[in-house]
């Protein structure tokens, strides 16, 4: 996709917590900085807003046509593997739909990679220095 425009919904969970719906904003701004085509958006499965069909009628007049819907979980569970997809109108086994015109294509989670356990191996790291002090 590169130097062509797209939308990109990062989905989170939703939360009661305030603190979830900064973090997952948050990551949506960083990964917005990195990727200067895409036109960044979120939406969360439950409890917070914007929905995940607020985040994908957001696109409208924004001139992009495809979509990647981004859930920012870890792990393939029951929310990645039948929720989120059911909320985006997706049947069992399916990654793309077309959906109020937009041609939407259903990625991965985080999964296991040697980014996460880098940065879990930093946080560790942190954790010693605080138990240290």
């Amino acid at each position: 996709m590169e130097n062509q425009k797209f939308g990109l919904l990062v989905v989170g969970h939703g939360s009661s917590m305030p603190y979830n719906k900064e973090l997952i904003e948050d990551i949506a701004a960083r990964i917005a900085k990195k990727m200067p085509d895409a036109v960044v958006r979120v939406g969360f499965m439950n409890m917070n807003k914007p929905t995940i069909k607020e985040g994908l009628d957001s696109f409208n007049g924004t001139g992009v046509r495809k979509i990647v819907v981004f859930p920012l979980f870890l792990a393939k569970g029951v929310h990645i593997k039948e929720d989120i997809p059911n909320l985006i109108g997706l049947k069992e086994g399916q990654k793309r739909i077309t959906y109020n015109g937009y041609d939407i294509v259903y990625a991965d989670p985080l999964g296991s990679d040697d980014l996460i356990a880098e940065l879990s191996c930093r946080r560790v790291t942190q954790a010693f220095a605080v138990y240290e002090s």
